[in-house]
């Protein structure tokens, strides 16, 4: 296969989904689409361009899309976020290329574009978050650094990324949950972390956009995954929130047409939440929710409040959105604490992410 005719251009991000200017956005979510199926042998992590397009609207972080075309065809795309807080070292460049363009310099010409563009912006830390196949387990496999997890060696984007001497080092564990099969369990495990938490804790829930007392804590626990959530030998900028940024992506994800869940634990003492977790059901109620961020502050763990968040944030999904019959999680392999949380309600694994490190 020729590759004479490739070329590499940035993708305009347009600011309607359904403007003059949106073609080309929509060609490359059904790229991203297309090469995830391929990965995970489903559509489940499917997204709408109009769901999708919010995400890269982001004014706190910049966030380019850069694609590949060979003729008039779009056969891959490389991915460069830029934290904007003030000393960041870090970018990631994640490369993605239809499997039948594959082993022909298409993902090397995107990884070098990549890299150039991170290279302008003086980030000298090149990190990417690459989705795996789970693989046959009595097979080679390629270890993370961390000591927990492993991906198969035969993985294309192992091999991509092994080949140019990137390191392994964090596995996330993509799982999946059968809402009729965890409907059983809930009522137990709701108990469990309603009698652990009792003592000086309270369940909140909200729908959509952070109600506004909430959105200072709101600021501080999302600021708080970049340094309390597991990151193995990872470098990672420090986020800075406030309530606004909170604010902002509140709503970019209504804007996508998401069902925005979110459930908290409140500490009486003090009134403030120490504990969160929240969820995005797609436009399309059939289809599978995602998981968004959960965690618990360092200093209020030990009480259960993982359990009580995630428990809370699935009976409300039942609630609010029945027809909604899987979920999907990613945790860190070394975050035992949420796994378990996690393996309790029902997940099972489907796949992996790793986390790689250009050297």
């Amino acid at each position: 296969m020729s590759t004479d005719a490739l070329s590499i251009e940035p993708l305009t991000i347009p600011a309607l989904i359904d403007g003059p200017d949106a073609g080309p956005f929509r060609e490359m979510t059904e790229l991203r689409n297309d090469i995830e199926a391929s990965i995970v042998g489903s559509r489940d992590l499917a997204v709408s361009a109009a769901g999708l397009l919010p995400e890269y609207q982001d004014a706190w972080i910049d966030k380019q899309v850069h694609v590949a075309r060979l003729g008039d065809r779009m056969v891959g795309r490389v991915f460069v976020e830029l934290a904007q807080e003030e000393g960041a070292r870090t970018a990631l460049v994640e490369v993605e290329v239809l499997p039948e363009f594959r082993g022909h310099g298409v993902g090397s010409a995107l990884l070098a574009h990549g890299e150039a563009i991170a290279a302008a912006a003086e980030r000298p830390v090149i990190e990417a978050y690459i989705l795996h196949t789970l693989g046959d387990p009595a097979a080679e496999r390629v270890h993370a650094t961390t000591g927990f997890g492993d991906v198969p060696a035969d993985d294309p984007g192992v091999r991509f990324l092994t080949a140019r001497g990137w390191t392994l080092e964090q596995i996330y564990r993509m799982s999946r949950l059968d809402l009729d099969d965890g409907a059983r369990r809930l009522d137990a495990l709701s108990a469990e972390a309603v009698a652990a938490s009792s003592v000086g804790y309270d369940l909140v829930t909200w729908i959509g956009a952070t109600p506004d007392e909430y959105l200072d804590d709101l600021a501080v626990l999302n600021a708080r995954m970049s340094t309390d959530a597991p990151q193995g030998g990872l470098e990672i900028d420090e986020e800075v929130w406030t309530a606004q940024r909170v604010a902002d992506l509140d709503a970019r994800t209504l804007r996508g047409g998401y069902l925005f869940l979110s459930t908290a634990a409140r500490q009486r003492e003090t009134g403030r939440l120490v504990a969160f977790s929240n969820m995005y059901v797609d436009a399309d109620r059939t289809r599978p929710a995602q998981q968004g961020d959960s965690l618990v502050l360092r200093e209020h763990r030990g009480h259960r409040l993982g359990l009580l968040v995630k428990t809370g944030l699935h009976r409300l999904l039942a609630e609010e959105s029945p027809q909604t019959r899987v979920a999907y999680t990613f945790n860190a392999e070394e975050n035992r604490p949420m796994l378990a949380i996690n393996e309790a309600l029902g997940f099972v694994p489907a796949g992996y992410q790793g986390v790689w490190k250009r050297p």
